[in-house]
Parts: structure tokens; sequence; C-alpha cells
């Protein structure tokens, strides 16, 4: 009798010592998991992975303030233009940026007439301003900064002489119209960044 109380309870404690250990084991992967968790989540590229990627900056393929030598293709006269008037130049100097052609030599451009004030009476002459505008490049416009002006010769000491000699008559004689004669040659300089993209 004694015997077999003694061989219950010791069924009995050995029960109870393995749901111990099953309790331990399953609060230790319940704490490994969780641990788990948190290194994932304290890793750098964990956040990363998911962020959308951010675009790449186009490559500048012509910097802004570029200078491009240009020459007037047509003569342009206060005698026969006025203002709005759009002129051709033509790119007399190619643009090369770090080794590579970008604009060659020949290619179009524009101007146009701001100002134009004709010669006048008692030797007055004429006056002109123009801007430049854009290079056309394979259908593409460049826009480009650029001003220039002329002025006429000044005719006041012929129509001085000319009213000594002829007296009021004399006050008809003019001055010269101004004009960007056909050669000249002007500095333009590309007004924005020219992207890669753009050249495409």
């Amino acid at each position: 009798m004694i015997i077999a109380m003694t061989l219950a309870l010791a069924a009995q404690q050995a029960d109870t010592a393995n749901e111990a250990v099953a309790d331990e084991t399953t609060v230790s992967e319940a704490v490994i998991e969780s641990t788990d968790m948190n290194v994932l989540a304290e890793q750098p590229g964990a956040e990363a992975a998911t962020a959308p990627a951010e675009p790449a900056t186009p490559a500048i393929a012509i910097p802004r303030d570029t200078p491009v030598r240009l020459m007037v293709l047509n003569e342009v006269s206060t005698k026969d233009h006025g203002v709005g008037h759009k002129f051709k130049l033509r790119v007399n100097e190619p643009v090369v940026i770090d080794g590579i052609e970008r604009i060659p030599v020949g290619a179009m451009a524009w101007g146009e007439v701001l100002d134009a004030e004709k010669s006048g009476n008692v030797g007055k002459s004429g006056k002109i301003s123009a801007r430049l505008l854009h290079i056309d490049l394979d259908g593409r416009e460049i826009p480009i900064d650029g001003e220039t002006q002329s002025e006429g010769r000044s005719g006041k000491g012929e129509a001085i002489l000319g009213v000594l000699s002829l007296g009021v008559f004399g006050l008809f004689a003019k001055g010269n119209n101004a004009k960007l004669k056909a050669g000249e040659m002007m500095t333009a300089f590309i007004a924005d960044d020219v992207t890669e993209d753009a050249l495409q």
C-alpha cells in the first residue's frame, strides 16, 4: 500500500515537472519570435525596400550661360525693317562641352528687332536694337540671351554745311540708317541649362 502511494506521488511530480518545462519552452519561443521581429524592424534596409526610389536628376549637356558665337546672315536696316522683324543668324563656332560637340557650326539661330528709328532730317541718324531668341537644333529650340544695338553715322556736319550753302533746303540733309550688316558677329548665351533628355 505504501509502495503504491509512493509510486503514484512520484508519477504526479513527474507530470508537473513536464508541464513546467513545456510552459518554459513556449515562453522562450515567444521571446525569440518577438526579438526576431524587432531586429528586422531595426534593419536599415527594411523600410528602404518599400520606399519609392527618387527619380534621377537629368544630366546637363549644355550649362546655362555657355557662350555661342553667331553671324548675321542678311543685312537688317532701319530703312527696310521695323519692330518685330525676325532675322536669321548662324552658329559660327561649334559649342563643345567636355569634348563633345553639342551645337555644330551652321546651326540656325533667330533674332528679333526690338526698336527701329529711321534716319531723319537735320542729319538725324537711325537707331536699331535687337535681341537674340533661340537656336534651332534638329527641330528643337534652345533659348538664348543677348542684345545688340547699332546707330547710323550722323549727318549733322553735312546738314550744317548744307544750311550754309543752300539755306533752308540744307535742313533736309539726312543722317544714315542704322543696320546690322551681313557677316557681323555677335555673342549669345544659353538661357537655361539644356539636359541630355532635351537633346534626344
